[in-house]
């Protein structure tokens, strides 16, 4: 498998690819990222005539789905050019943005996923989850305020991702999976869930599950009441769009409760923990995709889907959670599980990554701690290597965020020469990393 680690600003971005030429983009990142160098690579696919299967949105913050909405508004702008020129509008202008490649499929358990009755199981009543995904985090926490506006911001993206990828409108399936029957549910661990192949890629779901949203329900009070103007303000831009591409709504897509919101989990918010993770398998070769999910809830997935016994488990990559934050992140997870490639997110904005974190992993592989050690004997005495989405003078960073990342270079550059060349790094110049398995 190949991953393509794109610089995704504060954000998630990779477009992982399988060896017979199917495509997963992993999360968006942040649009203006995927403005400057995100879009243009992707566009190259479509010229290639290659299309994107699916797109993994992993949760609603701003720095995972603002770059797919960002996406589907260009090709929503692209399908009216064409719908304009078909009626033979003079005036029509081609749009100035980048065509992205044809996308199959969005996973995403989002506002536009379908409303059981009260009375059915929660899993299929939670299908209408992303209201339900939200949080507060206690007052003196680091970064609470910033946390809690991006998820206000988020939500309107939500609602528009859902809504442009509709039958109506660009006609993307959302949460189809592949040989999967009846209509698409919430994507969760389920009991007899099966792995499902995506060409020569195997995944499996590893979170979240049931009771993870379930103890989410109790959010969905006040959101809507506050918001309804907002809401009602997003659905007329869309149904211009729409009138302008020349289709038909089939109805108001916004099905929400409102949103008391539900207590942080140990500096974790809600949207972080219902994180959508999925184990990737090709050819013996293994990749955990864990979005924003904390350590326990990462664990337990693992355990609950037989990945993960008291030997440890070593994976080919392990995409780390949180940008490398200190609150998803424990020395148990880092003996616990192991890897031969370590991706790291975040352009140093809130201290991400966390240079604790990069010494954690570290201290797994070379630690003086037998206690802190990786378990999995698959990692003694084996190479490992630090991939970095961005750099101190790549993209556009904040001056404390171009601070930090000069810190986490200085300070990875120091565990290299440590090593004595068992641990190799690589920071993101450019738009972005390319990495094979």
């Amino acid at each position: 498998m190949k991953l393509q680690i794109f610089h995704a600003d504060k954000g998630d971005c990779i477009l992982l690819e399988s060896q017979n030429g199917k495509r997963i983009l992993c999360d968006g990142g942040m649009s203006r990222a995927m403005k400057a160098d995100v879009a243009p690579e992707l566009a190259k696919l479509r010229k290639a005539n290659k299309v994107i299967d699916f797109a993994y949105i992993s949760h609603i913050d701003q720095d995972h789905i603002a770059g797919v909405l960002e996406l589907l508004q260009n090709e929503l702008e692209w399908r009216t050019f064409e719908h304009q020129k078909k009626i033979k509008n003079k005036k029509a202008k081609q749009p100035n943005v980048p065509r992205p490649p044809e996308i199959g499929g969005i996973w995403h358990n989002s506002f536009r996923s379908q409303l059981a009755k009260k009375q059915e199981p929660i899993e299929n009543l939670l299908a209408a989850a992303a209201p339900a995904l939200l949080a507060t985090r206690v007052p003196e926490l680091q970064n609470a305020g910033e946390e809690i506006y991006g998820i206000a911001t988020s939500i309107p993206e939500a609602i528009k991702v859902s809504r442009l990828a509709s039958s109506d409108i660009l006609g993307i399936p959302i949460n189809a999976i592949p040989g999967a029957k009846g209509k698409p549910k919430l994507l969760m661990v389920r009991p007899g869930q099966k792995s499902f192949d995506v060409g020569s890629l195997k995944l499996t779901i590893v979170g979240p599950t049931a009771k993870e949203l379930a103890s989410l329900r109790e959010g969905w009070n006040n959101w809507l009441s506050e918001n309804e103007e907002a809401i009602s303000e997003i659905e007329e831009q869309l149904q211009k769009k729409i009138n302008a591409l020349g289709t038909a709504t089939a109805g108001a897509p916004i099905d929400l409760r409102d949103w008391n919101g539900i207590p942080d989990f140990k500096g974790v918010t809600a949207p972080n923990i219902a994180s959508l993770m999925f184990m990737v398998e090709e050819n013996g070769k293994r990749l955990l995709l864990t979005g924003d999910s904390q350590h326990e809830f990462i664990i337990a997935g693992l355990k609950k889907t037989g990945f993960l016994n008291g030997n440890g488990l070593h994976l080919d990559v392990l995409k780390v959670q949180h940008h490398a934050s200190e609150h998803n992140m424990d020395e148990s997870f880092a003996a616990n599980v192991s890897a031969d490639h370590y991706v790291f997110t975040g352009n140093g904005e809130n201290t991400n990554p966390e240079i604790s974190v990069i010494e954690m992993v570290f201290d797994s592989r070379f630690g003086s701690n037998p206690k802190a050690l990786a378990r999995a004997p698959a990692a003694a005495g084996r190479p490992f290597k630090m991939w970095f989405g961005s750099s101190a003078d790549n993209g556009p960073i904040n001056p404390a965020g171009k601070a930090h990342m000069r810190k986490v270079e200085k300070r990875v550059a120091q565990l290299e020469q440590q090593s004595k060349g068992m641990m190799t790094a690589e920071f993101n110049t450019g738009a972005f990393l390319t990495l094979k398995v």
